[in-house]
């Protein structure tokens, strides 16, 4: 449990790098393909903000295994005018918008908890059919 929620690799790899094992780690155990495309510029975080980011993105791969019934996902992360921004889209069934539907289950509302002690934002885009795209905007310097 305590490998799955802080593994090991984030203090000695560091975040960038873990996200990538948990990519690999996500498409080997559930068998949907996932890219991750990652920054040239990887900018460090404390082990408490590090940790954070990777329990979002590791919640966001969970609910796209249990709920979306995709085969794709991809993933972005890149740096840009102050912020570290990652970009999650899935193939998958969707769901209702924000504005339609506001998602409000424990791993989204921990996501979103997550994302403000990071001093940042989480956002959901889905449409039914269409799959949904989920992008976490986080500053590169702690406030």
């Amino acid at each position: 449990l305590c490998t799955e929620l802080r593994p090991p690799v984030l203090d000695s790899l560091g975040l960038f790098e873990t996200l990538e094992w948990q990519a690999q780690e996500f498409q080997q155990r559930t068998e949907i393909a996932c890219v991750l495309a990652l920054p040239a510029e990887r900018p460090e975080f404390s082990p408490e903000r590090a940790t954070a980011f990777f329990r979002i993105f590791q919640e966001l791969l969970t609910n796209i295994a249990r709920h979306a019934g995709a085969t794709r996902v991809d993933a972005r992360l890149e740096t840009a005018q102050g912020e570290l921004i990652l970009e999650v889209r899935d193939n998958g069934r969707g769901f209702a918008s924000e504005g339609q539907r506001k998602p409000s289950g424990f791993g989204i509302l921990g996501m979103r908890e997550r994302a403000a002690y990071l001093g940042g934002e989480i956002s959901f885009q889905g449409k039914p059919g269409e799959g949904t795209a989920v992008i976490l905007r986080v500053p590169l310097k702690q406030g």
